[in-house]
């Protein structure tokens, strides 16, 4: 999933969010006002919570909530599923959680749990918050405008190849590398840690495999992808592990320069997703 540019603050301003003592003060007033029918304002799980109002990132299939924790009051990323998610094989909509439970790295943002949503059973993620937004966040500040300093460049750079390696070493492709789907946190040392998310386009291949199907953004996308699924040429060419690989290269000049390499096809636009088809 590609969220929308992440609108959210830098990790000094957290102090400001909304408490946890605020959260419970508006699912008591939800209650109160069930006669009157209001629009949903908060979804949960069995042991998770979060407003509506604290969208982190939307895709096509799932949109990401900063939630907390019922008991402790601890926040995490919930991502929640919609219909249009059911539209896709079953096998494709399991991949995710499948994936995400044989991961276990510093640079890949970690899933805790897997739940439902009380009203509409739609399965729901309980990952690991991240308040310090994306690297798309990061690339966006104006001090960044022409990449970034040289040390937290480096940071990214060995961050994100940690991140695929450990992927490499279970066959996943990850298939949608880009900055907004790259997290960041702040590390015990001050420094930021970069972290690896958003496994909807990922999959398992055993040695030398590959697949047809087409998932990506415009401007990060391997150009065989880019041919077809822009350019619209019928070709039959199958694709493997390498479409990372290109897209780490563009994510990594997008992060050094603040600029992308490439013009997109239609024009200058930011983090458009291409067309999906779910096949293999």
């Amino acid at each position: 999933m590609e969220p929308r540019p992440l609108c959210v603050p830098s990790c000094a301003d957290w102090s400001a969010a909304v408490t946890w003592g605020e959260t419970a003060e508006a699912e008591d007033s939800a209650a109160e006002n069930k006669g009157s029918i209001p629009a949903v304002t908060m979804q949960s799980t069995t042991n998770y919570l979060w407003l509506i109002s604290d969208l982190l990132g939307q895709g096509a299939t799932a949109n990401v909530y900063r939630g907390r924790h019922k008991k402790t009051g601890d926040l995490y990323a919930v991502k929640v599923f919609n219909n249009l998610s059911f539209l896709r094989p079953l096998d494709v909509q399991m991949r995710e959680f499948e994936v995400l439970k044989k991961l276990n790295h510093k640079n890949i943002v970690k899933l805790f749990a897997v739940e439902e949503e009380s009203n509409t059973r739609h399965k729901v993620l309980v990952m690991e918050y991240c308040p310090c937004g994306s690297l798309y966040t990061v690339l966006e500040e104006s001090s960044n405008a022409y990449g970034l300093p040289e040390d937290e460049f480096l940071l990214v750079l060995h961050d994100v190849v940690a991140g695929m390696n450990h992927l490499r070493e279970y066959g996943i492709v990850h298939r949608d590398i880009k900055p907004g789907n790259i997290m960041r946190v702040i590390g015990e040392d001050g420094r930021s840690v970069y972290k690896l998310t958003d496994f909807g386009a990922a999959r398992e291949l055993e040695d030398d495999e590959q697949f047809v199907s087409l998932y990506g953004t415009e401007e990060y996308l391997h150009p065989d992808m880019y041919e077809r699924a822009v350019l619209r040429k019928d070709h039959q060419k199958k694709y493997g592990a390498t479409v990372d690989l290109w897209s780490i290269g563009v994510t990594f000049y997008h992060a050094a320069t603040g600029s992308l390499p490439f013009r997109p096809f239609e024009g200058p636009r930011r983090n458009k997703e291409v067309i999906r088809r779910w096949r293999v």
